[in-house]
């Protein structure tokens, strides 16, 4: 099973832990939910943590993630970690970053490999929507292109995510102000935020995830 999440701009004003929990929806079915959480560093680093806990075809799984970014957007390492309880699915996938591209452990079933995704050193990585609504209030229509790994195929994507402006959308039956963000590529993406960057809704292909209230 191939999920697609972008974790978009989930921002804060402060030194501290912004989270929020959603609803995860595959194909319209409700499968479990997700939470994110985002801190930054004194040193002007992003981290991004999500978790999800799914049950798809009555089969429970928990992915986790983490990705932690520099003050300028680039890249310095991506976590991922799939498993089925009980032990029928654990996989891990490790990348750090360097002028070469991406130097990549996997973990999966107990067995290691390694291997390098290459990036020309002139090609763009720097990715400043990361931080969007964290430090930098974009305009409508400002656009980033970037090359982003992709941890299911481990390879590079160039994506352009374009800030779209504001708009109003309904959840839980209210209507809410967002910012709408789009990022263009082998995975469309669609992130609706609220003023501090959290995310209200995101939607990329099939998979839909929807802020639980408190």
């Amino acid at each position: 099973m191939r999920i697609f999440v972008a974790v978009l701009a989930v921002s804060i004003a402060s030194l501290a832990t912004a989270q929020t929990k959603l609803s995860v929806e595959i194909a319209g079915k409700n499968v479990g939910t997700a939470s994110i959480s985002q801190k930054l560093g004194a040193d002007g680093s992003k981290t991004v943590d999500l978790k999800m806990d799914l049950l798809v075809s009555s089969q429970k799984m928990a992915i986790r993630s983490q990705n932690t970014y520099d003050k300028l957007g680039n890249p310095v390492r991506k976590f991922m970690d799939s498993n089925i309880p009980g032990g029928a699915l654990q996989k891990q996938v490790i990348a750090t970053f360097d002028a070469k591209g991406a130097n990549i452990i996997s973990i999966d079933g107990g067995k290691r490999s390694t291997r390098q995704a290459s990036l020309v050193e002139t090609a763009p990585r720097t990715n400043l929507s990361e931080f969007w609504f964290v430090r930098d209030q974009p305009k409508s229509g400002q656009k980033v292109r970037a090359y982003v790994l992709n941890m299911d195929s481990l390879s590079w994507e160039l994506q352009t995510t374009i800030y779209r402006g504001k708009k109003s959308i309904k959840i839980g039956g209210k209507s809410v102000v967002v910012h709408e963000i789009e990022t263009q590529g082998d995975r469309p993406i669609k992130a609706f935020l609220d003023d501090k960057g959290l995310p209200w809704l995101i939607e990329t292909g099939g998979t839909t995830m929807r802020r639980i209230e408190d």
